[in-house]
């Protein structure tokens, strides 16, 4: 239940959730978008203010093992999967390493952060849910699928470690290993 004084923060935390989402989800694919989308998406998500949470996890797992589990994970699944087209450029590293720490500080800090009181497990599916859902535009619907078990996946690294740092480095390792 939100009372009077939480009701402004619960307003702002909504709209810019989805803010964030509508600048995700109407973005041109262009490595271009990079330059305004996903710093801006990534300024909401460390910006925007979160509930308190009564059940806080303190009992995370090192962050190296849950790190090192993504990262294999996903080059596993990049061993199994053809690498993106388009060519191998330094700009197109870091605009893909920009854009998972953006992702991940908008939906494993805020919207998880801000679903995470009611419960943590709606907490990992509706960030994942969110995350899979403004992909859909710019790589259609045959990615959704995918991209819920990544932010699912996500989402326990959040869960585990207690922090959005693991999830935004693994998303990063995917991302780069997906254009090599």
């Amino acid at each position: 239940m939100t009372t009077r004084g939480q009701l402004l923060p619960f307003l702002l935390t909504q709209a810019a959730i989805l803010l964030g989402c509508a600048a995700l989800a109407t973005r041109p694919v262009a490595a271009q978008a990079a330059l305004v989308v996903w710093p801006a998406v990534g300024a909401i998500g460390a910006l925007a203010p979160l509930p308190p949470r009564r059940d806080v996890h303190t009992n995370g797992l090192p962050i190296i093992p849950v790190l090192a589990l993504g990262v294999l994970a996903f080059a596993a699944a990049r061993w199994l999967a053809a690498p993106l087209p388009g060519p191998i450029t330094a700009f197109a590293v870091g605009a893909t390493i920009g854009a998972a720490v953006a992702e991940e500080v908008f939906f494993r800090r805020l919207v998880y952060g801000w679903i995470a009181p009611t419960s943590d497990a709606l907490a990992i599916i509706g960030a994942a849910a969110l995350f899979a859902i403004v992909h859909v535009p710019a790589y259609g619907a045959r990615v959704f699928p995918l991209d819920l078990a990544a932010g699912i996946f996500f989402g326990w690294q959040r869960w585990a470690t207690g922090g959005w740092i693991a999830p935004a480095l693994t998303h990063a390792a995917a991302n780069v290993l997906q254009i090599l």
